[in-house]
């Protein structure tokens, strides 16, 4: 949960969530979209489908005991070097390194390295230095104060260099260029999806449609674009513009005229389902869904 996300924001999920999933065959039985539900408002659900592909695994291959051998964790859906090192060194004890984006920034500083973290050979540099430098025995203790340290202390923008505790190994405190180093690499203009989207009412009810379980968003219940209906074949007839909506996501902005229909003519589909508008809450829902349940509710 604390993968793109703030720990102020991530507690009372934290906590929902375990009360909800209190053991790891309890998230394995739980149904996909429960799951989703559980993890709404956090975004990034790619997440919520590795935890609940990864529970199912540790009861499948490992009877419900989490592996400790490393090749088996890295083995588990959605586990990179990141989470992997996490796990073994603050969980389980192992002498395991890590690098996340608080560390790489520390490490960079330390060894003022100008170019961005994300670039592959830099990536690479950075491991090398911080499995080397690892206390033996305190791996989970020295990690958690390394992200900690680039959290609170070795900020990306203004950095508190006067009162950092490893202030004297830090070449570029040195050199003056602490506030600069690493780079940053060039942002790119985040392109925009133009989506139309199809509000379809019958019988006071309302058409939503789920999502792929692979892919952006997967498993999460939306108001159906247009191109999907009449791609399986709905007849919408004439539509009513209702407004345009805006959402944004890490890599693109989506922009979503919404229309309604409500003379439409919809076939047979699995993935569709006719809902109450008042029981929407129960539903793994998009945040784009959402914004639009809200501002119809409100009038706008």
């Amino acid at each position: 949960m604390l993968q793109q996300t703030r720990v102020e924001t991530v507690i009372p999920y934290y906590r929902r969530f375990l009360r909800r999933f209190p053991s790891v065959r309890s998230l394995a039985r739980a149904r996909r979209q429960d799951v989703l539900k559980a993890w709404e408002g956090l975004g990034y659900y790619r997440r919520a489908a590795n935890l609940h592909e990864g529970a199912k695994a540790v009861v499948e291959r490992h009877g419900g005991r989490f592996p400790r051998d490393a090749k088996a964790i890295r083995a588990l859906p959605g586990i990179g070097d990141y989470t992997a090192g996490a796990i073994r060194s603050i969980a389980l004890g192992h002498n395991a390194p890590l690098v996340d984006g608080n560390v790489a920034r520390v490490l960079a500083r330390l060894l003022a390295i100008r170019r961005p973290v994300r670039d592959r050979a830099v990536r690479a540099r950075l491991w090398e230095v911080a499995s080397a430098i690892l206390p033996a025995g305190r791996a989970g203790d020295f990690n958690q104060a390394m992200m900690e340290l680039g959290a609170t202390v070795c900020t990306p923008r203004a950095p508190a260099c006067p009162s950092c505790p490893v202030r004297r190994w830090c070449r570029a405190e040195r050199l003056g260029t602490a506030d600069r180093v690493p780079t940053r690499a060039q942002a790119r203009e985040r392109p925009v999806r133009r989506e139309p989207i199809a509000l379809v009412p019958r019988r006071g009810r309302i058409l939503l449609r789920k999502r792929p379980d692979e892919g952006l968003l997967g498993g999460m219940w939306e108001f159906p674009p247009e191109a999907y209906l009449r791609g399986q074949g709905s007849r919408l007839g004439a539509g009513e513009a209702v407004g345009t909506y805006r959402h944004g996501f890490t890599h693109f902005s989506q922009v979503a005229r919404v229309r309604r229909y409500p003379d439409a003519r919809v076939g047979p589909d699995r993935a569709l389902r006719w809902v109450d508008p008042r029981t929407l809450g129960n539903l793994p829902v998009t945040r784009l869904t959402t914004k639009i349940s809200a501002a119809l509710r409100g009038g706008t």
